[in-house]
């Protein structure tokens, strides 16, 4: 941002004014009014970075579930709305939330007293709810997907209670949109009427999806591009999927699913009765009702691009409206994201930029140089600079123990642009800072995250991030060079280096390297 410094720990913060974006450090709420939930989120930001959420509160009124046969919205489901809205009003005066965006979608945009919904909302609530267009519902659902996953060629599909928004992604740039009624609680409530559903009716519902979808070839997308799904059904598939395998990390953004997982959890789903549904692992409860027409769509996407996967995005119209509002630049690499992400997280833990920069520095010329030897690739790279950046966030719990406070942060921070195996590795390398070493069962708890061979990559990046750490302060910076397998530090004299670190980090490091001592 303007290329001003990070503040460091401790010092009084600028003010929001003191930075080019229009949003900065103080709250904003995104209220999202869709056809089966009610959500609010409020955000903070920092001076670089995505904003991070502070408090997130949900209901289900189920609008689309309430019109009635002339397409008015019903009293009850008004009445449902309202309730949850006058919530929402007093959790935003709680946290002296004073910019508010609220949208509503496709409910609300079809219904035929939809206007006067909104007008009773302002007069009730003191909200300004506005309803969004299919075209607009699209280009949030774009920003918040492009702010938090690296797009190239992509299909980004996001399914609510009401609509599907479909969007073809091209040099990850929006190029077209399509706005279907296909919503999981729309076609639940259309043919799915006895509990489990009946073969007949998951044919019907099935047959409608395939027909409904054939204005997608109109979107022009590239028999490459990988879809990408967003919208509360995609999250609870991958929650679902998570949830009966016991899946380490517990976050389902970026997490990547087979057609044929999908394909078996709708076999299952469909044939069990909704208070089966209500006690499957991962699955709320709230939705286990229309999660079978939500797989349905799903489903009919991925036959129809033949696409052998589905990525899961956590982020959507929500966080597109938050992006918009810092007025930053998309689309981004996934390097951009993960650095950016890690500034954001170090400022507003209250770090020290100047050590972190310095640490990351040294880390980074240390992997560059070594490259020939150990061959890993940006993804490597990346979960070693964040780990750099954010190697001593733990300290903000307590000094001892902090490489394991800065492991726990690196892990369930919502650090974008890391991948869940480059999240494991960060998190791993950033617990072996100080020296320690990494127990087997740290790698076991991961497995089904990591690949084959990473114990040694979490080796490696650990002893270069301890290594880093033992001569971060160094100035000027010490020089290493691998001559004839003999790994060699040069450093000013009088050199405040960590001896300890200096000597265990150089000794892991040549194990990793096949050095010789």
């Amino acid at each position: 941002m303007g290329g001003r410094a990070i503040p460091r720990g401790g010092a009084k913060r600028p003010s929001a004014e003191t930075f080019s974006g229009r949003w900065v450090d103080r709250p904003l709420g995104v209220i999202d009014v869709g056809s089966n939930s009610a959500r609010l989120v409020i955000y903070r930001s920092a001076p670089v970075g995505p904003p991070w959420s502070i408090h997130e509160s949900k209901d289900y009124p189920r609008l689309v579930e309430g019109v009635e046969a002339d397409g008015r919205l019903s009293r009850p489901a008004r009445a449902r709305a309202l309730a949850a809205l006058v919530r929402f009003r007093r959790v935003l005066d709680e946290y002296g939330v004073v910019q508010v965006q609220a949208v509503a979608t496709s409910a609300v945009r079809e219904a035929s007293n939809g206007r006067e919904f909104l007008r009773e909302v302002s007069r009730r609530c003191g909200i300004r709810l506005r309803s969004l267009s299919g075209e607009e519902e699209a280009r949030f659902a774009y920003l918040g997907v492009a702010s938090s996953l690296p797009l190239t060629e992509n299909l980004i599909i996001d399914l609510g209670g009401g609509s599907l928004e479909s969007i073809s992604v091209q040099e990850g740039k929006l190029y077209r949109s399509l706005s279907l009624p296909l919503g999981a609680l729309r076609l639940h409530q259309r043919f799915l009427r006895h509990d489990p559903p009946r073969i007949r009716e998951l044919d019907a519902l099935q047959n409608h999806i395939d027909d409904a979808l054939e204005p997608l070839d109109e979107l022009k997308v590239s028999r490459r591009a990988h879809v990408v799904g967003s919208g509360g059904t995609t999250r609870a598939l991958a929650h679902t999927l998570q949830g009966m395998r016991d899946y380490p990390i517990h976050r389902v953004h970026g997490f990547t699913v087979r057609t044929r997982e999908v394909e078996r959890l709708y076999s299952f789903l469909s044939e069990q009765p909704l208070e089966t549904r209500k006690e499957v692992p991962g699955l709320s409860a709230d939705r286990a009702d229309i999660i079978v027409a939500g797989l349905a769509v799903v489903l009919g996407v991925l036959h129809r691009r033949k696409a052998e996967t589905l990525t899961i995005s956590g982020c959507g119209i929500r966080e597109g409206i938050a992006h918009e509002a810092m007025g930053r630049p998309l689309p981004a690499s996934a390097r951009e994201m993960g650095f950016s992400g890690a500034l954001a997280a170090l400022w507003a833990l209250r770090g020290d930029p100047s050590h972190a920069h310095r640490v990351r520095s040294v880390a980074l010329d240390l992997f560059d140089r070594t490259v020939r030897r150990h061959w890993l690739g940006e993804e490597e790279r990346l979960a070693l600079e964040v780990a750099a950046l954010l190697h001593d966030s733990g300290t903000v719990i307590s000094y001892p123990g902090h490489p394991t406070h800065s492991s726990h942060i690196l892990r369930n921070r919502m650090l974008y642009g890391l991948t869940h195996r480059g999240t494991v590795l960060a998190a791993l390398a950033g617990s072996m800072h100080e020296g320690d070493g990494l127990p087997d069962s740290a790698l076991k708890r991961y497995e089904d995250v990591l690949e084959e061979g990473d114990d040694e990559v979490v080796r490696l990046l650990g002893a270069i991030l301890a290594l880093s750490e033992a001569v971060g302060d160094v100035r000027p910076m010490p020089r290493f060079r691998i001559e004839r397998r003999q790994l060699r530090v040069t450093l000013a004299p009088g050199a405040p280096a960590d001896p300890r670190l200096l000597a265990r980090g150089s000794r892991w490091l040549r194990r990793s390297l096949d050095l010789e001592e």
